[in-house]
Parts: C-alpha cells; structure tokens; sequence
C-alpha cells in the first residue's frame, strides 16, 4: 500500500467504528459487468439467456446496480448511515425490517451504534414500503433506471430491502513493511471489496456508483 500509514490507519479506525456502504461489488455483475449486460439484453428483447443460473446471474446483477444507485444517491445526500422519516431500517445481522414513520432519539441512538441501518430497494413488483421523501428518491432511481425496474418486474420479483451500511466486526490490520495485513469479518451476503474500495479508493466503478 502507498502512501502514509498514519493516515491509512486512521482510515481504518473510522471502518471500524462507523462502517462502510453496503454496495453490491464488481463480483456481482460478472467479468467486464457481463451479467448486466445480460440482463439489459433480455429486457430490451424479451429473450432470457438459455441457461437457468445466468438468467438468475443476470436478475441479481440488475437488482443489485439498482440498489448501487440508491446507495449512491443517498451517499450523495450525506444520509446513508443515518435515518429518515420514512426510511425502513434493518436490525444488523438479521433480515428483519421496520418501519421508521418518525426518527426519534433512541432510533438515532441505535443507528449511531450501527445496531440498525437504513436500507434500499431490491427492486421487484409491489408497492415500496419507504415513504415520503425516502420513497420519491427511490421512485425516482427506478424512473430513471425504467428498463431494469420494469424487467425486474416482469420477470417476476418482489420487493425486498437490504442495509447500506454494513458493520465490519473485529477488525484488525498489521504492518508487514508496505504491505498491510487485514482481518475483519461482516455479515453474510455483504462484499469484502466494498471495504477495501473505501480504504483505498475506488479500484473500478461499480454499476449504479455516482458517489
């Protein structure tokens, strides 16, 4: 690693103590974002993809650039680790959600702790479950992203929620010369690579990522 380890280590302390962006990494999309494209492909002509794990390949990469955008656009807001009237906010570690009409101090509390996060789409049919302002932003990712909203739905799936923030646990990290050392673990179904990219910037741009 280049540059000051003062400064890397820094870095790594507000990881550990403030968590990073769940972003979906470049694993998902496939080599060169090919299950994207895949996926654009099969929702601008109606042809799945033959073979039944890279239609499922390509539906996740769709969902999951999608909730990268919102991500994104909450990133832009400075709102993505704190939460919103109207948000719908996760119990870390676990898949369950609840609404949040009204941000109170014990919500607050609780987020500061990284006990609960705010979540985003995993877009599908159905009604979102946000609401007001939190809602419109979503609305209007999925306007703007029209063709993988609507193939998402006509392909057949529901909405879900997933955290954006995802808590790094029992981070740890040497000093081997230049080369740093790493040991942390996360939650299932979160990318190692989105904690690496927020240490040492972005490697590559991820679908969906205007941060």
């Amino acid at each position: 690693v280049a540059g000051d380890n003062g400064a890397h280590a820094a870095r790594l302390q507000v990881i550990a103590t403030d968590g990073v962006p769940n972003y979906f990494g470049p694993q998902r999309f496939g080599r060169d974002a090919n299950n994207l494209r895949s996926a654009l492909r099969w929702f601008d002509t109606g042809v799945k993809p033959e073979d039944r794990q890279q239609q499922s390949f390509a539906l996740s990469a769709a969902r999951s650039a999608l909730f990268n955008r919102v991500a994104a656009r909450r990133i832009e807001r400075e709102s993505w680790n704190r939460l919103l009237p109207g948000d719908v906010a996760n119990l870390d570690g676990s898949n369950s959600i609840f609404d949040v009409p009204e941000v109170d101090d014990t919500l607050i509390r609780r987020c500061a702790e990284l006990d609960i996060h705010p979540t985003a789409p995993l877009w599908g049919r159905g009604e979102l479950r946000s609401r007001g302002a939190v809602a419109e932003m979503e609305q209007g990712v999925a306007h703007a992203l029209a063709t993988v909203a609507s193939g998402l739905e006509t392909a057949g799936l529901e909405q879900e929620r997933r955290a954006m923030r995802m808590r790094v646990q029992s981070l740890e990290w040497q000093w081997d010369g230049q080369d740093l050392l790493l040991q942390f673990r996360l939650n299932r179904g979160c990318f190692a690579t989105s904690v690496l990219r927020e240490l040492v910037g972005k490697a590559e741009e991820l679908p969906g990522d205007e941060s």
